[in-house]
């Protein structure tokens, strides 16, 4: 049985990362899946660095389809909502002129 030195320790911005993604769906979901991102390729570059003494590749991988996840779900409620708001600012601009109305 080997020690964990022997083994290979987890990356930590791999489990950084991971943690961000998923904390992205609760509390600042822009802002933290954006920065577990970064941490993301942080811990890719550091798994890929170690020379196998690393690893976490998997959680490398999950963050980052979390995250993106996240960001692109957001992304489309962004333009959903703008969508909507134009064309209620559209309608509502359309109901304040009706036949009649003009001319008096």
């Amino acid at each position: 049985m080997g020690s964990a030195a022997t083994q290979g320790a987890t990356s930590g911005n791999a489990i950084a990362a991971l943690v961000l993604a998923i904390a992205s769906w609760v509390v600042c979901p822009i802002v933290f899946a954006v920065i577990a991102l970064i941490f993301a390729s942080l811990g890719r570059k550091e798994i890929a660095a170690s020379g196998g003494t690393r690893h976490g590749m998997e959680l490398v991988t999950a963050a980052r389809i979390v995250a993106w996840i996240n960001i692109g779900l957001w992304a489309a409620l962004l333009v959903i909502g703008l969508i909507v708001g134009i064309i209620v600012l559209l309608l509502g601009g359309m109901a304040s002129v009706t036949p009649g109305s003009v001319g008096g």
